[in-house]
């Protein structure tokens, strides 16, 4: 069961217990599988809206991992948005692989139905696809901190996650100042691809992308 550099990241990323970890939009199930296996949680919750996708994972977590019955994992068919978070327990909700936009929705969902007290004991790993600026943004609309955040290369691709928790101060920046090293190569080509994409956008929508693009040639000054 060998993850992606983009799995093992965000499995790294988990550096403490909890209660419950939640493995959303999880496909295969192979990053839950590796958290279950690291028994880092009490319970790991595998959920996706295929259901062929969760039925063939019940089968393997069967095999992997003993019965459903034994409770240190679920998989549930159902929308990532409409998830209930456990009562007074600590949990950790991991969402990867979905566009910035599709993932901000899920986001709000979730917090809109759960209180502030639930929520408190509650922290997220994100790892969007694309759409990483306007995502940003709109987590930072809902006075999300950051943890830690970092830039993953796989197979020529770039992604960042996002360690994120209504209980750190740290202000999320739309372009992720602190992810940045301008003398690593891969952060340089990400950068550029940023850039061109959005001067691409900037042709159709001036006005709209222009400060985007401004945020980004700023991180040029970081050393």
């Amino acid at each position: 069961m060998k993850l992606s550099n983009r799995l093992n990241a965000i499995n790294a990323l988990i550096t403490q217990p909890y209660d419950v970890i939640w493995d959303c939009c999880c496909d295969h199930g192979l990053l839950g599988m590796a958290i279950l296996k690291r028994e880092i949680a009490k319970k790991v919750v595998f959920v996706d809206i295929v259901p062929e996708l969760m039925s063939e994972l019940n089968v393997t977590l069967t095999r992997f991992a003993g019965p459903q019955s034994s409770s240190d994992w679920q998989v549930m068919c159902k929308d990532v948005g409409g998830i209930t978070l456990e009562k007074n327990a600590k949990q950790l909700v991991i969402i990867a692989g979905v566009g910035g936009e599709l993932l901000l929705k899920l986001m709000q969902q979730i917090i809109a139905n759960h209180t502030q007290q639930e929520l408190a004991q509650i922290s997220f790993i994100i790892c969007p696809v694309h759409h990483t600026y306007s995502l940003r943004e709109g987590l930072n609309e809902l006075d999300l901190g950051l943890i830690s955040e970092q830039i993953i290369v796989e197979n020529k691709r770039f992604y960042e996650a996002l360690h994120l928790s209504f209980e750190s101060t740290t202000k999320i920046t739309p372009t992720g100042n602190t992810m940045w090293d301008m003398s690593n190569k891969h952060h340089r080509s990400y950068l550029n691809k940023l850039l061109l994409h959005y001067t691409r956008m900037a042709h159709q929508s001036p006005q709209r992308f222009e400060k985007v693009i401004n945020d980004y040639k700023q991180l040029l000054s970081i050393e």
